[in-house]
């Protein structure tokens, strides 16, 4: 019975146009890689091997053909950029095999067949499967071209084809198990991408046993000529790999086949807008805004990933969190606003560990932590001061925390926002929320203005921690905490912008959380690159300014100097107010388009106060009368 499964997502597989675009793009990205590496080699063998008077072209460094270098250096990049794809591109095609079954209310049928738990899981696996196993496939022949230019041998090649099998079966056996359990796509995808990540920070950084995860460490010993193969040390490397993929693979699936059921049957039954006893909390009235009273209130701020996240974390808020929770009266008007507190107190613990940590970092030599509390106990302020930070190392690491935090921010933001309205449609309310009298501004603003305020609270759980502990690192550190917090201000409202346009346009909420990332943090870097000349503009003539000043007043500030650290700091605020500026104007850019969408697609008809975005596409009835009374808006 698993062919039929099988049979159905082979078939639905080959109707979606997006493994088409994704294996053109993928061999149209391995091409330009080809013409970089090509182009690369060709001006080094231009600069060093005509500075030794070689002139002939078919030989490179040390002897190697020019041909051969191409090739294997073609070679490496490809081996390494498989082992991305794989991790980028099986949780994206295998998280909506069970999810969207969900969400189209078509896995009850299935479950109602005569088909057993096992047969759905089987034929769902398989067949998506083999959609990413087509991707990966599609620079094989390229790969196996250059491969043979760059002398690889043919042993290596096969090992090569066949070394991520193991993997790719045990990572779509947990993202499969992840579309099991939550109810959502995006849920399912950013819970294989977080775990995947710390995943690989523990091989990279622990290795040890965990080395046998990485398949390149495998590979790297059948990287060598053919009688040169250590073959006792590959077979016995291969059987772990094999061995603890598949075991990972086999109780992922094990787990996908018992829980679908029941976890599905769960779904149904249980009520929405349910919650525990521990974690009920008293919402405060609906004011004039229900709009976004709901999004702060009642949607929560982070999906199922972060929270699933947070278990790992329990021990640093479960703390507070029972002291808040037991010692506040939930009488007389009192409200335990407690959803929110466990991570705003994580974050604050966070941000006091890492800027502690990179200022135990830039600390003097010879200082020990019992040293310091000794010299904090007898209140010696001379030993104290020997102690502090170098203040020219505290600038740089700070300015790295800024902009890590504004990544991660922008992230979480994101995928609210990305869900805003898709959420809506998949539960159908939408269609209620567009028969209330509310206009297509005041939905988009409020929804909007509904996730950020819900963010406050981390904002400020971030930055008074970090304000405080970068004084101790210097002025340099504190002023680059200031500019980097008012950067990640602007930026997760132009992510969240982008987010509620990107919910606004797609059907699904997967599809609106792959635009919000790509249009959030690919268009914030095209944002930077064109708002760059501008940003010159304005620090040229800053340093005109105090050219003059310099000169008329001769205060020998000498900020001119050629890579003066001012002149670098000057240029760095200066990216970050032009990048802020420019995601300023384009968030509000993004909202326009978003309440245009909403006023002239989703509705049936326009609101007397809502204002007409733009003519209709048929004439009017009344050409005589431009626009007619029952388009005009009403003040």
């Amino acid at each position: 019975m698993v062919g039929s499964v099988l049979h159905q997502e082979m078939l639905l597989g080959s109707r979606r146009t997006r493994l088409y675009i994704l294996r053109w793009v993928y061999a149209v990205l391995l091409l330009v890689q080809l013409l970089g590496i090509f182009l690369w080699r060709l001006l080094e063998w231009f600069f060093v091997i005509n500075a030794r008077k070689n002139a002939d072209p078919s030989q490179a460094l040390n002897g190697i053909p020019f041909a051969s270098l191409v090739g294997s250096t073609f070679a490496e990049f490809y081996v390494y950029q498989q082992m991305i794809l794989l991790l980028l591109a099986t949780p994206a095609f295998v998280a909506g095999a069970v999810t969207d079954e969900k969400r189209r209310g078509t896995l009850q049928y299935l479950l109602t067949a005569d088909l057993d738990t096992r047969h759905i899981v089987l034929g769902k696996l398989f067949g998506r499967i083999a959609q990413v196993g087509l991707l990966m496939l599609s620079g094989l022949p390229l790969f196996c071209l250059m491969a043979g230019f760059g002398g690889v041998e043919p042993a290596t090649l096969v090992l090569t084809a066949v070394i991520f099998i193991a993997p790719l079966f045990a990572l779509s056996s947990a993202t499969l198990l992840a579309s099991v359990l939550c109810k959502q796509t995006r849920d399912a995808v950013l819970i294989l991408y977080v775990f995947g990540a710390l995943g690989w920070i523990a091989v990279a950084f622990i290795g040890g046993p965990l080395d046998y995860l990485n398949p390149l460490f495998a590979l790297s010993v059948a990287w060598a000529p053919f009688h040169d193969i250590a073959w006792n040390d590959l077979l016995f490397r291969l059987g772990m790999e094999v061995a603890a993929w598949g075991l990972i693979g086999g109780v992922c699936l094990a787990v996908a086949v018992w829980q679908l059921r029941p976890v599905y049957i769960r779904e149904l039954e249980s009520s929405p807008g349910k919650k525990s006893r521990f974690f009920a909390f008293q919402r405060p009235a609906i004011g004039d805004d229900p709009v976004r009273w709901r999004e702060r209130h009642v949607e929560s701020l982070t999906p199922t990933v972060f929270k699933v996240f947070l278990i790992f974390l329990l021990p640093l808020w479960i703390v507070p969190y029972l002291l808040i929770y037991f010692f506040t009266p939930a009488t007389g008007g009192s409200a335990r606003r407690l959803s929110q507190w466990p991570g705003v107190v994580l974050v604050a613990a966070l941000t006091v560990l890492s800027s502690s940590f990179l200022l135990w970092l830039c600390l003097p030599a010879g200082t020990t932590f019992g040293g310091f509390t000794q010299a904090l106990m007898r209140f010696d302020v001379r030993r104290l001061q020997a102690m502090l930070p170098d203040a020219t190392k505290t600038p740089d690491w700070f300015w790295l925390q800024g902009l890590v935090v504004m990544l991660l921010f922008g992230l979480v933001v994101g995928v609210r926002c990305s869900g805003a309205v898709t959420a809506e449609r998949e539960k159908q309310t939408w269609e209620a929320v567009l028969l209330t009298p509310m206009s297509a501004k005041q939905l988009v603003h409020s929804k909007l203005w509904g996730v950020l305020s819900a963010m406050l609270w981390f904002l400020l759980a971030y930055a008074t921690p970090a304000l405080l502990l970068s004084m101790v690192g210097g002025l340099g550190a504190l002023g680059w905490t200031v500019v980097w917090l008012a950067t990640t201000v602007v930026a997760i409202y132009f992510i969240g912008a982008a987010g509620i346009w990107a919910s606004v346009r797609s059907k699904s909420s997967w599809r609106a959380l792959l635009t919000t990332l790509c249009v959030g943090y690919l268009g914030g870097l095209v944002l930077y690159l064109l708002a760059t000349p501008a940003t010159l503009l304005v620090w040229l003539l800053f340093l005109l300014v105090l050219f003059i000043i310099d000169t008329a007043l001769k205060t020998g500030w000498g900020l001119l100097a050629a890579g003066s650290p001012a002149m670098w700091n000057a240029w760095m605020v200066a990216s970050c107010v032009g990048l802020a500026a420019a995601f300023f104007l384009a968030a509000r850019l993004f909202l326009r388009w978003a309440q245009r969408w909403i006023a002239d697609r989703d509705r049936t008809r326009h609101w007397h106060e809502e204002p007409l975005y733009r003519r209709a596409r048929r004439p009017y009835p009344y050409p005589y009368q431009y626009p007619p009374p029952m388009y005009r808006p009403r003040y």
